[in-house]
């Protein structure tokens, strides 16, 4: 993942919500584009943020069994406000609906207490469709949980769902 747009989960609670926070630093790439006398979060990075937060709450509903999660739709999308470098947004994603393999997140950052964008994400969760004795879904289920550890393992909710003994340093192959 190139540009991780979720720093930090805060909350967590699995199979139905999840809450990050993201700060936008002021040497981000893709600033020197978006605007050079006014930067600010591209819409799509904030989107993105949503996103990835709906991701990771599905995958961990219960605990990374989904080999995939796929954005289908993003319904309702609204911008309200920028985000400018040294800012946070808030990420929250609250799971409102299951149907089968497909899960409508209800998602929304905030900038203190504006809304930056707010969308409902429908995701589905699938497999890779790969025989199974390549174990591709258990390797890609297995890379998730290192991934995640890897990226939250100062998150008080990725302490709370560490296993006894599990290795969570930040040197675990995403």
């Amino acid at each position: 993942m190139k540009y991780r747009q979720i720093d930090r989960i805060t909350e967590l609670t699995p199979g139905q919500r999840l809450v990050g926070e993201r700060t936008l630093a002021a040497d981000e790439e893709y600033l020197a584009d978006h605007f050079p006398r006014f930067p600010v979060m591209p819409g799509v990075m904030m989107l993105e943020a949503l996103h990835q937060a709906a991701v990771w709450l599905i995958r961990m509903s219960p605990e990374f069994d989904s080999a995939l999660v796929l954005l289908r739709e993003a319904k309702s999308v609204k911008f309200g406000d920028f985000l400018s470098p040294g800012e946070t947004l808030t990420v929250e994603a609250e799971i409102f609906k299951r149907d089968g393999a497909l899960t409508t997140v209800k998602a929304k950052a905030l900038k203190g207490d504006r809304t930056t964008v707010s969308a409902r994400l429908v995701l589905e969760s699938c497999s890779s469709g790969d025989p199974e004795h390549l174990g591709t879904d258990a390797d890609v289920q297995r890379l998730s949980r290192e991934q995640f550890f890897s990226l939250f393992s100062d998150s008080p909710a990725a302490m709370a769902l560490r296993r006894p003994g599990e290795n969570v340093s930040p040197t675990m192959t995403p």
